[in-house]
C-alpha cells in the first residue's frame, strides 16, 4: 500500500505517535523519522532503508527539554555547553552522552547519541506536535542519492513509509556539523560552523 501524501504536520504528528515512520523535510535532505521511544519502529527505519545498524542514527527534536533527562550531563563540560548554547537550534549535530539506563537503537559507542535540536520550522513544529524527540536519517535507500525534491524520492520508499509529508525542505546544500563532545572533535564541518571554535 503506497504512503500517504499530505501537508498537514498534524497528520503526520499522529502517525508518529502511533509508532509510524514518515518521511519529513529537514534543513537540507528530506529525512525519514520515526519516534525515539518506539523500538519497533526505529528497527522499521533501518529496514526500510536497508542501513548497516551500525552506522548509527540522528535524534531531531525542537527542543532539550525531553532529552536533558537522558543525558550525562556530569560527562558534558563547559565547552561543549557553551557550543550547545551557540549552535543550536540550527544544522548541527553533537554526540553527547547518555545515563547508562538509557537503552535504544540509537545509542552509539562510549553510549552516546548523536543530537540535532532542529531549527527547520517544519521538522520542529512536527517534533512539538508528535510531543516526542525522533530519529532522522536522509530518505534514501543505503548507498544511493538523499534528496531535496519528492520528484526525485526513491518510489520504492512510497511502499515502506506509512506518511509523506509534503513540505518543503530548509534549502540547505550540505551536511550538518557533527561535533563528538566527549573528545572535542568536529567529525564532520557544515554550514555556518565558524574554525576558531
Amino acid at each position: 500500500m503506497s504512503a500517504k501524501v499530505t501537508n498537514s504536520i498534524k497528520d503526520a504528528a499522529l502517525v508518529i505517535q502511533q509508532g509510524g515512520v514518515v518521511i519529513c523535510p529537514s534543513e537540507g535532505v528530506y529525512g525519514i523519522s520515526c519516534s525515539l521511544f518506539n523500538e519497533d519502529a526505529i528497527k522499521r527505519v533501518i529496514k526500510i532503508k536497508e542501513r548497516d545498524i551500525a552506522k548509527g542514527l540522528i535524534i531531531v527534536d525542537s527542543s532539550l527539554d525531553t532529552l536533558k533527562t537522558y543525558l550525562d550531563e556530569k560527562r558534558v563540560d563547559d565547552k561543549s555547553k557553551a557550543l550547545l548554547k551557540k549552535y543550536w537550534p540550527g544544522p548541527h549535530t553533537f554526540v553527547l552522552p547518555v545515563v547508562k539506563n538509557f537503552n535504544s537503537t540509537a545509542l552509539r559507542e562510549n553510549h552516546t547519541v548523536a543530537i540535532r535540536i532542529t531549527a527547520n520550522e517544519y521538522l520542529s513544529a512536527l517534533c512539538t506536535m508528535a510531543k516526542t524527540p525522533m530519529i532522522s536519517t536522509s530518505a534514501n535507500i543505503s548507498g544511493l542519492s538523499a534528496t531535496s525534491s519528492l520528484d526525485n524520492l526513491d518510489k520504492r520508499l512510497y511502499q515502506r513509509v506509512d506518511l509523506i509529508l509534503d513540505l518543503p525542505c530548509g534549502g540547505q546544500k550540505e551536511p550538518t556539523s557533527i561535533y563528538d563532545t566527549l573528545n572535542h572533535t568536529l567529525v564532520r564541518k557544515g554550514p555556518n560552523w565558524t574554525d576558531h571554535d
